[in-house]
């Protein structure tokens, strides 16, 4: 079980120690650039997830390239030190996406980008992958049925998708490209009976890691399952997938704190305080403080059609709405439990509270 939790990426934690210059900044009040933005470069899908957290966004939008490519230059510039590419739809449906990627690599920021993958092919892979720090595909599913049932997609799709990440693996071995390849298993009642099977065929398949993580629901999605977990559950999944670890490639990956952290269903912070470190581009160019909540006027911060990014991070609105999550938002009514900042969130709320006597170590 060390062995597993041996999560060399940090997936199921946070990574501020490593920044500590931009933490140091933001404890004397100055106004920082994010750490990490995602982006949503369009907002459709090629599938109809039945865990979708943003099936309320679907808007049938494409951010125009050459003004992403202008603000991913600012960006840079300003301090963001990673770009994520995912959000509100399938980011492979970009036409332009690998060249998107490769002039954020070349501005000098850390590319990552996370896809179901069926609409990879050998081409966009030999053109994207150099430019990525790592590539998760969202998968799911271990066979053609379970597959079809969880995303929304015809039984054949899971050929085709399974084809193009080994495909991807293939071009990342021969090519000695250092891009992780990484497959994501986000666990609900409809796959469950998968998850040994995804442990046998990931591992045959050759990529980096395989992750395990625990579902949620989004506080704006409109199909809302009801899915809970109960630790007998957690500890029986746990337990199949721990007979898998440690025995080389890929890195098993079980989320157990966040497991434990939806199971207990209380929050270990008390106000976000993490608005300041992160962003979110959407598919109509309004960037937004928080990606949860989009389309949410309280989190707007501006739009990269209408303004620079040094607009944008200097702004008021962005101000704003960074003051109104850390003094004026209700977390346990408003925000996804759980959410991609809570371990950054409570970080940053263990140093708010500062003890006395700081200098005896």
């Amino acid at each position: 079980m060390d062995k597993m939790n041996q999560d060399r990426f940090a997936i199921d934690g946070h990574k501020l120690y490593w920044h500590l210059d931009r933490v140091a900044d933001w404890q004397a009040g100055k106004v920082i650039a994010p750490v990490y933005v995602e982006i949503s470069p369009v907002s459709y899908c090629n599938n109809k997830c039945v865990f979708c957290g943003v099936d309320f966004a679907r808007d049938g939008l494409v951010l125009d390239a050459d003004i992403l490519k202008a603000r991913l230059l600012e960006m840079a510039k300003l301090g963001v030190r990673s770009i994520m590419v995912a959000g509100e739809g399938e980011p492979l449906l970009h036409s332009r996406m690998s060249e998107i990627a490769a002039h954020a690599k070349a501005s000098g920021m850390d590319v990552s980008l996370s896809t179901n993958g069926m609409a990879g092919a050998v081409p966009l892979w030999e053109a994207l992958l150099p430019s990525l720090t790592w590539i998760r595909f969202s998968i799911d599913a271990a066979t053609p049925d379970v597959h079809a049932l969880v995303h929304g997609v015809p039984s054949e799709a899971f050929e085709k998708t399974i084809s193009n990440l080994r495909q991807a693996v293939r071009i990342k071995q021969e090519r000695q490209l250092p891009v992780t390849i990484g497959v994501q298993f986000l666990m609900i009642q409809e796959n469950l009976c998968d998850i040994e099977k995804a442990l046998s065929l990931y591992t045959r398949i050759g990529v980096d890691y395989l992750s395990f993580k625990p579902y949620s629901e989004h506080p704006h999605m409109r199909r809302k399952s009801g899915f809970a977990y109960s630790p007998e559950m957690i500890d029986k999944i746990e337990s199949v997938v721990a007979q898998h670890a440690g025995k080389g490639r890929p890195s098993i990956l079980f989320r157990r704190f966040a497991a434990d952290a939806y199971v207990g269903g209380a929050l270990k912070f008390s106000n976000c305080r993490a608005l300041p470190f992160w962003g979110h581009i959407c598919s109509k160019g309004d960037f937004y403080t928080c990606g949860v909540h989009l389309k949410d006027e309280r989190f707007k911060a501006g739009n990269i059609y209408k303004e620079t990014m040094e607009a944008i991070l200097a702004g008021g609105a962005r101000k704003r709405s960074i003051a109104f999550a850390r003094n004026g938002l209700d977390i346990k009514k408003e925000c996804r439990l759980n959410c991609r900042m809570a371990r950054v969130n409570e970080f940053l709320d263990f140093l708010e509270h500062k003890p006395d006597h700081i200098n005896f170590i």
